[in-house]
């Protein structure tokens, strides 16, 4: 364990920009809930049929328990940087280096996600209407946009992502609920039971993709540089369980139905063009809303992994208050992975790649994450006895479903997986070398 006392770790020289509310929009947008549902959800309800709403409920319970991890956590250190900084004091400083590097994985492929679901769902209503124009028809282009403007808002600083979260998020929660009651009408308002036990390995790699839905936290965990700390442990337990229960009631509604095809095709067809410019719309600013919170994350973790001098120092500077040089690095890696990904297998291809990987990352991190806080409690476990439990069980919850996941998931997925954890060990091994020639 780092050795650095909690008075350092816990020094902060920015003064907090975001409230409370600030955070729970920007948390729900990076959960991008509309674009979520609509793809991960197609994704579920294609392997599950109509037990999504029984996947939904197991992913939001794991989520939950590492929801509450890292409330404890965030209580604890109050330096940005996230999953980075609590591995990297908690447990040793090449743990935290490594969790901090698989986290920039895992925010460029959840966000990465996010956006090109964004550019799909847009592109889909494009090619409906009558009247688009064939240029906007390309696939690469719509993500330059969508990935373009979550950059932009980004760069215009954290308080301008905060406003247009809270408009967009309040947005999404009013057409989110009005899309579940619509459903339920149109089955008949057929109530059923829910919790139909079919244990599977399908129905894993469906809570796998589940949990990337009410996972927005993640987005908010490194933001101390930006939030207080206890700003963020109330919004990462308050987020998980607000979105995944309105998610949970979204795929019930679809259960009602028997529904088990494409989510995007199914809303066209109902809502016709006026209905279709609205969710084109919607989806649009989803996806910008989405990518533009992981994008603020990876670039405060990246600030903080600086300052550690685990990258060049320049990225931890602030430029009126802000990592400007992390942000635009960042902002340029998400907006030429998902146009240059888009360009080869297009913006579906690029949205179940990038959505698996994203699952197996935020396990690995999440598993990172409940480690250290059975570390940091267990000398003092009659003290802190609640606490090492929900660490204890969260570390259990999250490598059992990792390990039984596997199974269900692509090759490539897995070899990426692995080669860039492989990548990072070499990364890491180089500097060292490097520095100890240079002392």
């Amino acid at each position: 364990m780092n050795n650095q006392k909690p008075a350092e770790i816990n020094k902060s020289k920015t003064k907090s920009k975001l409230s409370t509310s600030d955070l729970f929009f920007l948390s729900f947008g990076g959960q991008a809930p509309f674009i979520s549902l609509l793809t991960f959800g197609t994704v579920m309800i294609s392997l599950v049929g109509t037990q999504g709403a029984f996947a939904m409920l197991i992913a939001t319970a794991v989520v939950a328990l590492n929801g509450i991890v890292v409330n404890r956590l965030s209580s604890r250190f109050k330096r940005g940087g996230g999953y980075y900084t609590y591995a990297y004091y908690a447990l040793t400083e090449r743990l935290g280096t490594s969790t901090g590097w698989v986290y920039l994985a895992y925010a460029l492929s959840y966000g990465g996600t996010l956006l090109a679901g964004g550019a799909y769902v847009l592109y889909s209503i494009l090619r409906m209407l009558p009247f688009t124009p064939a240029m906007l028809l390309n696939q690469w282009l719509l993500a330059l946009v969508v990935s373009g403007l979550a950059s932009a808002l980004v760069i215009a600083g954290v308080k301008a992502s905060a406003k247009y979260a809270m408009v967009m998020s309040t947005a999404e929660m009013i057409a989110l609920i009005a899309l579940s009651v619509f459903f339920l009408r149109d089955s008949g308002w057929h109530f059923y039971n829910p919790f139909t036990v079919n244990l599977s390995p399908s129905l894993f790699e469906a809570v796998v993709f589940g949990l990337g839905i009410p996972t927005g936290y993640g987005s908010i965990a490194p933001l101390g540089y930006d939030a207080s700390s206890k700003s963020i442990g109330k919004v990462a337990v308050a987020v998980v369980f607000y979105g995944g229960l309105l998610a949970s009631f979204f795929f019930y509604s679809l259960g009602a139905l028997n529904f088990t095809g494409n989510l995007v095709q199914y809303l066209l067809s109902d809502f016709g063009i006026v209905g279709a410019i609205i969710l084109g719309f919607i989806a649009l600013n989803d996806g910008t809303l989405g990518g533009m919170s992981y994008i603020l994350a990876n670039s405060r973790t990246l600030k903080a992994m600086s300052e550690d001098k685990v990258f060049p120092s320049i990225l931890a500077k602030d430029v009126r208050g802000k990592p400007l040089y992390a942000e635009i690095l960042i902002a340029g890696i998400f907006t030429s992975a998902v146009v240059a990904l888009t360009n080869f297998m297009g913006l579906y291809g690029v949205f179940v790649i990038l959505g698996g990987l994203a699952g197996i990352f935020n396990l690995f991190i999440h598993s990172s994450a409940d480690l250290s806080l059975v570390r940091i409690t267990v000398k003092r476990a009659k003290k802190h006895w609640w606490e090492l439990s929900i660490g204890i069980l969260a570390t259990l919850v999250s490598t059992a479903v990792l390990i039984y996941s596997f199974t269900g998931f692509s090759p490539i997925m897995m070899n990426i997986f692995l080669g860039w954890i492989v990548l990072g060990f070499f990364y890491l091994e180089i500097k060292e070398m490097l520095s100890s020639t240079e002392d």
